[in-house]
């Protein structure tokens, strides 16, 4: 089966790195046939549960059976619809334009001749209103086509946002953000999640409603606190302790983690420079790591995460950055025990 997976345009590499990662959890056997903006093309296997990784997905609007693609021309585009047909009893095109690719096309005349074009193939009705069937085409650096198999609800980030839990604390990551990194550490329903700067709980409380058992720590004991609350407000059952992350007494024991540390004006490294942290962070959390499983690090763009991965012991699989404000970067390190 193909996939065409619609991702959000909030980041250029997070959202498809986020897919393999969910495949990869689920054990999911694929192979990438095609990428650009916003649009990943899949190859999977027909046994895929959708609607679980649809459910974990934080940076995609929408899954699709994939079905063609072609350059930004209104002839071949039109040529591509008359190779369409639905066995649905009603249906609907939507056309959406990503930035300013395909200015010369107009998205209505598109969805109109496609429409009559599926029509013409199989004789469903255009409904658009309550369509049995939706076929979505999406203009990018070229045009792609698919059957929508699974919309991605998106919302349930909304309602998480930081200001809206028990226990704030301003800084906090997004709600999408931090599913999308949970996700980047590959963690399974069952499996132990750590984050040993836990904070206010963003990470623990993404990976326990993915299904995880989730474990936080944190030296601060106001925060540890308010972490406990605002995972029982969403009923999330968890182990937080006030701890150091620096000298965490288990050993192979996590399967996965995900955690950003403590580098703002207003945090606490509770004397240790930036770099000395994180390196010391960084072989705690090896240790405790299972073997073959991920660790996600976020860290100001300056700090070597990468060298001081490596001395550690782990290996570098993706480096992502993601532009915060004028003076940070994020980084977004995802490493391999």
């Amino acid at each position: 089966m193909k996939l065409l997976f619609f991702t959000s345009g909030e980041h250029d590499t997070l959202p498809g790195a986020e897919v393999c990662a969910v495949l990869e959890s689920e054990k999911v056997e694929y192979q990438m046939l095609d990428s650009f903006e916003q649009v990943l093309v899949v190859s999977v296997e027909d046994s895929l549960d959708l609607g679980l990784v649809g459910q974990r997905l934080g940076m995609t609007h929408t899954i699709c059976e994939f079905l063609g693609s072609c350059e930004n021309r209104a002839e071949d585009i039109l040529n591509l619809g008359k190779t369409i047909s639905t066995a649905k009893e009603s249906f609907a095109v939507r056309i959406k334009r990503i930035k300013k690719y395909g200015t010369d096309l107009s998205t209505l005349s598109l969805e109109r001749e496609m429409g009559s074009a599926i029509w013409k193939n199989s004789k469903a009705n255009v409904n658009l209103e309550t369509p049995g069937e939706t076929i979505l085409g999406i203009v990018s650096e070229k045009f792609a086509i698919g059957r929508v198999l699974k919309e991605v609800d998106r919302s349930q980030y909304e309602e998480r946002r930081p200001h809206k839990r028990p226990y704030f604390h301003p800084g906090a990551m997004l709600p999408r953000i931090s599913r999308t990194l949970v996700n980047l550490t590959r963690v399974r329903p069952g499996e132990r999640f750590l984050d040993p700067f836990c904070g206010t709980g963003g990470f623990l409380i993404e990976a326990g409603l993915i299904g995880a058992e989730v474990h936080g720590f944190d030296i601060d004991a106001e925060a540890v606190h308010g972490c406990r609350e605002n995972l029982k407000h969403y009923g999330i059952d968890c182990r937080v302790e006030v701890h150091d992350a620096m000298k965490l007494e288990y050993e192979d024991y996590f399967d996965a983690v995900a955690t950003d540390p403590p580098y703002g004006i207003s945090a606490s490294t509770k004397g240790l420079g930036l770099e000395d942290l994180y390196a010391r962070a960084l072989k705690s959390i090896y240790a405790v790591l299972k073997e073959g499983k991920y660790a996600c690090i976020v860290s100001p763009k300056e700090v070597p995460v990468e060298e001081l991965s490596k001395d550690a012991g782990f290996k570098v699989i993706d480096v992502h950055f993601e532009r915060i404000h004028k003076s940070l970067t994020r980084k977004i390190s995802v490493l391999k025990k």
